[in-house]
């Protein structure tokens, strides 16, 4: 199957061979994420765990990506050390 040409039908192999690859980029992607607390100074970690926080509380989202932005904003939280309070913005 081309990736160009969506009409083709995929065989279950190629399904499983494309489910891998994206399961593998979402793992760089984590990965890279979770290290970027470390790269960032405290008022940005807590800006970046307040947006998080914000989207997980976002309407427009389904429950589970709800879930999925309030894990990630309590991950961050527990790295960096900081609170679930409002970042001060100055």
């Amino acid at each position: 199957m081309t990736y160009e040409n969506p009409e083709e039908a995929m065989t279950f192999g190629e399904l499983l061979t494309l489910i891998g690859d994206q399961q593998r980029r979402l793992t760089v992607l984590e990965t890279a994420f979770s290290w970027l607390p470390f790269c960032l100074d405290e008022r940005a970690s807590q800006l970046l765990s307040h947006s998080m926080r914000l989207e997980s509380q976002n309407q427009e989202n389904d429950v589970a990506l709800q879930t999925h932005y309030a894990r990630l904003a309590e991950a961050l939280e527990k790295r960096t050390g900081s609170s679930k309070s409002e970042p001060v913005i100055e």
